[in-house]
């Protein structure tokens, strides 16, 4: 199931779909292992599936997701398991949204189903998804970068708090994430590009920019860059309800936001509690989870980026 699981995570976004792995074991053996790559492609299980031929006759499946049991894009994964002549299908987590199904499918047609491994690890794999499924709203991410200080502004004459490694991370993270959101102060402020560099990536995160005010930004140089960007003023939202503004966004096809804004945009999404994941980086920090606005949050230590420390913390659980 580890092995699934790292699968899965090699999809950079497979968004509106779950990040999904699969392995294939025979007499101890691997003998297949897939993973779901992006929507429209072929499920983990039918990548396995292929490249394990006839040998998957009476073989173990493990997958970190309820194989789905619908016609979606692409045909049911639990059909084409039982048609393959597996005879044991080991599960990560159920699947609770409409292609729920598989296990079962799979029961009644006498495969034998063992769930719950690694459950843990498999829900926090997909919390992007689980939201998505169980709330209809986009999952935020918070990234910021913290001087040893604890300040959100570069020192005066520095341009960034971090260094080029750090930076580089953000790419990364920017990429697996469909927009990126801040607020009007960072575009005037910093005029940031707000785009995926340096690293291969398909396609450009969409821009999103909180202006409730409809402060003039028509010469910022995001409007010159490839890609989709969203202003959304109180025009757009009189009310300027951050909940029903993430709630259209997700209508508008958009899962995963990175929230790139300055401390006055970061305070009020914490505040309404829409924020559901921290990355936070911090220079020159020798270890310790650095507080945030004057508050504690549930921060670990993930990894150090030469003089930056990343900290990353869950605030909701789905």
């Amino acid at each position: 199931m580890l092995r699934a699981i790292a699968l899965a995570k090699k999809a950079i976004n497979p968004s509106p779909n779950p990040r999904v792995g699969c392995v294939i074991v025979k007499h101890n053996k691997v003998i297949a292992e897939g993973f779901h790559h992006e929507a429209g492609k072929p499920h983990a299980e039918i990548e396995a599936l292929r490249k394990a031929g006839k040998q998957a006759q009476n073989a173990t499946l493990f997958v970190n997701l309820e194989p789905c049991n619908h016609h979606g894009k692409t045909p049911p994964c639990s059909k084409a398991i039982l048609k393959a002549g597996i005879k044991k299908v080991v599960i990560g987590m159920r699947d609770k949204s409409k292609a729920k199904g598989g296990m079962d499918f799979l029961r009644k047609n006498s495969v034998e189903v063992v769930a719950g491994i690694c459950e843990k690890k498999c829900k926090e794999l997909n919390q992007v998804w689980l939201k998505n499924t169980e709330k209809q709203l986009p999952y935020l991410t918070l990234k910021l970068a913290l001087d040893e200080n604890g300040n959100t502004i570069p020192a005066k004459g520095k341009k960034w708090i971090t260094g080029e490694k750090a930076r580089k991370e953000v790419m990364r993270m920017r990429r697996k994430h469909d927009a990126i959101l801040v607020g009007v102060n960072t575009i005037i402020i910093d005029n940031p590009h707000l785009t995926v560099r340096g690293i291969k990536s398909k396609q450009q995160p969409v821009r999103i920019i909180l202006n409730p005010q409809q402060r003039d930004i028509s010469k910022a140089k995001i409007w010159r860059e490839s890609g989709k960007t969203l202003e959304i003023t109180q025009k757009d939202f009189p009310r300027y309800n951050l909940k029903s503004i993430l709630q259209k966004l997700y209508h508008q096809g958009i899962t995963s936001i990175l929230v790139e804004g300055g401390r006055f945009t970061a305070e009020k999404l914490l505040a309404a509690g829409l924020v559901d994941k921290l990355e936070i980086f911090q220079h020159n920090n020798e270890g310790s989870p650095p507080q945030l606005f004057g508050k504690k949050f549930p921060l670990e230590w993930k990894c150090n980026f030469e003089k930056d420390s990343l900290f990353s913390g869950f605030l909701n659980h789905y």
